[in-house]
């Protein structure tokens, strides 16, 4: 049942028709038949009979163009409806003209059922009217008129408001979103509930603003940049932020638009069903959010997983790659002169065309949060999921998992559901670390709290050289090249003299860093030391000698660039770091000058040894301890979980038990199990 405003849309409607077309046309046809159709409640019903030929005799239209007429002159203008006083405020709030303004409404009327989409229909399905000729009959406006509003350029299609087929299947031709639609129906009352119901804003954040301290500085420029663009009206202003997923990318988003006081809408996470938006809804939910934002100065826009804008290379016949779907200069022109502020996130931004980084006005990578971060999400989300973990386990957690946030909510939920225990959150936690990382299992990093620099014998005072790490600061120390054999502490006391700093552990293998494809190598290297350098973090590279061997002894081309490419960095890196390697014999010559000291690790002196039967056994050393002159802390400590699994306590077992460790080390005697010859 129409309203009386739209009663009176109608009538001026079929006037308009009537007056242009004469009754030998299709037009005329399809008018009858369409006045025939209407609800009782239309303000006349005509009795014409259908004609099988084109139009109709001309007494029969010049009687319903004299009854059109008649009605106009009879129907009093209606206050607007509350459809047409949300359009007219949409339509100010756009800046769109007395023309786009009328063809945007009667685009708004015909998009919904009901006598304006069943004339619309009749006119372009039946009379085969072209749009434009469409719009212009039932608008009263010129064609020209009608041409320049729906021109590619103008306010109506840049905006994102309508989207315009010259040959519809059926309709009027113009198109909106299905959100935009149901946004301008009552019960919505003003500009506010349209905004409201089209852009909903995100939810809190999870996390807090500290909870980002390790992304330094740049973190507080974007913050300031964004409130510098929304204080001034600043257009142009676009943030990229990257990461590997679950690193917070949308959750900082959520804490920078949370401190600035601001508004963040999200755009272009969904069609108007509900399901996956295409590239062309998600642009389109950009541009109409940059018109329908500009105006509120407090608003920031969201576009998350950008990826999707991207062209992509179509796949031809056997594979082959034809063409690049999708336009690049449209998507580089969203970022010049876009009136509201943008956040954009991406998980890999080598993806990103360089044209489009180039309009970026600042770029943010986020990387996993230190271990003191990591404690603290576990022990929130611990707090929010009602499950009992002690901050020491929440640690421990931090310290064994290098993974993003995200894996500690889903791992703590899954502990959660399943009604379990912190055994089951360590269970998850590790299942879902050793899947993001192809299967593998996720590496651990010791903690620094059991090394003690008076078990560990080296060719420097360890006590003297932290004291003066911690005396020069970060910045003046350098590297160091650690060597020795295995399990002398060379790692142990790199991140011992970390924890003396106060610097977060950025541990590294050899196995970690080198890759398959060729220049793989040289990029992980370069991230690491980036990374390093970014959350000022005390690098170590374990297997050192794996990335820098002599370059004396290969012919490998990729072998010598990646030699180059760690001599490069280590040599301009501002932080300390440090390099372990079994075999300090086989480092190229080159490393000599870029390492600060170079500290060899020996195996254990006597009283170093005995003090560590007294700490890993609690017991009294037994005399035979004195003749195992290559033994390491690492073998007391792997003697030790072998004598709580076994159960073995005496003194003399446990001295056999390490006698077998020695045996094991090449050069240091007979094989276990034969006897000496004689």
């Amino acid at each position: 049942m129409t309203n009386r405003y739209e009663q009176r849309y109608l009538i001026d409607l079929a006037n308009r028709l009537a007056s242009r077309f004469p009754a030998r046309s299709v037009v005329a046809l399809e008018l009858s038949n369409w006045t025939e159709q209407q609800d009782p409640g239309f303000p006349w019903e005509p009795d014409l009979d259908h004609f099988k030929r084109k139009g109709v005799p001309v007494a029969v239209w010049d009687e319903l163009r004299t009854r059109i007429a008649r009605q106009v002159a009879m129907t009093p203008r209606a206050r607007p409806d509350a459809l047409a006083r949300n359009i007219a405020a949409l339509a100010a709030h756009m800046g769109l003209g007395n023309d786009e303004e009328q063809i945007f409404a009667l685009a708004v009327r015909a998009a919904r059922s009901g006598p304006v989409k069943s004339l619309c229909s009749a006119l372009t399905d039946e009379a085969r009217l072209p749009v434009e000729d469409v719009v212009a009959n039932l608008t009263g406006l010129s064609p020209a008129r009608v041409r320049k509003a729906l021109a590619h350029s103008g306010r109506l299609m840049v905006s994102g408001l309508l989207q315009f087929e010259k040959l519809p299947i059926t309709g009027l031709g113009l198109f909106l979103s299905e959100r935009l639609l149901v946004a301008l129906e009552p019960p919505s009352r003003g500009l506010e509930d349209i905004l409201g119901k089209i852009f909903a804003v995100v939810a809190p954040a999870s996390v807090s603003w500290e909870d980002f301290d390790h992304l330094g500085p740049g973190r507080d420029f974007a913050c300031r940049l964004l409130q510098g663009a929304l204080k001034r009206r600043e257009k142009g202003v676009n943030i990229l932020l990257h990461g590997v997923p679950g690193t917070g990318k949308t959750e900082f988003c959520k804490v920078l638009a949370a401190r600035l006081g601001a508004n963040l809408r999200a755009v272009g996470e969904a069609d108007d069903d509900g399901d996956e938006p295409s590239r062309f809804e998600r642009l389109q939910q950009l541009r109409l959010g940059q018109r329908l934002l500009a105006d509120q100065g407090n608003s920031i826009i969201l576009f998350d997983e950008m990826e999707d804008l991207f062209p992509g290379l179509d796949s031809g016949l056997f594979g082959l790659s034809l063409r690049r779907s999708g336009s690049k200069v449209h998507t580089n022109r969203l970022l010049e002169g876009n009136p509201v502020p943008t956040l954009w996130t991406t998980n890999d931004i080598s993806i990103c065309d360089p044209a489009f980084l180039r309009r970026i006005t600042f770029t943010l990578e986020l990387r996993t949060p230190p271990v003191s971060v990591r404690a603290r999400v576990w022990q929130m989300l611990a707090k929010q999921h009602h499950m009992a973990m002690s901050r020491d386990i929440c640690l421990e957690l931090a310290h064994n998992m290098e993974d993003a946030p995200a894996l500690a909510n889903s791992a703590i939920r899954a502990a959660r559901v399943a009604r379990g225990s912190t055994d089951d959150v360590r269970l998850a936690a590790a299942a879902l670390s050793r899947a993001v990382r192809g299967g593998h299992l996720p590496f651990s990093v010791p903690s620094a709290g059991l090394f003690d620099p008076d078990l560990a014998n080296a060719d420097h005072n360890l006590s003297l050289i932290a004291k003066r790490f911690v005396a020069c600061g970060p910045a003046n120390t350098g590297g160091l090249c650690l060597s020795g054999p295995p399990g002398t502490g060379k790692s142990a006391f790199a991140r011992y003299l970390a924890e003396q700093l106060q610097m977060p552990v950025l541990e590294r293998r050899a196995s970690d860093l080198l890759d398959r494809y060729v220049g793989g190598s040289e990029r992980n290297i370069a991230d690491a030391f980036a990374e390093a350098r970014d959350t000022r973090a005390f690098l170590i590279f374990d297997e050192a000698d794996s990335l820098l061997a002599s370059r004396i002894e290969t012919s490998h081309r990729w072998e010598i660039s990646q030699v180059n490419e760690m001599l490069t960095w280590m040599e301009s890196h501002p932080l300390p770091f440090a390099c372990t390697t079994n075999l300090a014999d086989q480092l190229d010559p080159a490393t000599a000058r870029r390492f600060s000291l170079r500290i060899g690790f020996l195996p254990l002196g006597i009283a170093q040894r005995q003090a560590c039967f007294r700490r890993f056994f609690q017991a009294n050393p037994p005399e035979g301890l004195c003749t195992l002159d290559q033994l390491t802390p690492g073998d007391f400590a792997v003697v030790a979980k072998r004598s709580t699994l076994l159960g073995i306590t005496a003194p003399e077992a446990i001295l056999a038990e390490l006698r077998r460790e020695q045996a094991s080390k090449p050069n240091t005697g007979n094989p276990i199990g034969f006897r000496a010859a004689r």
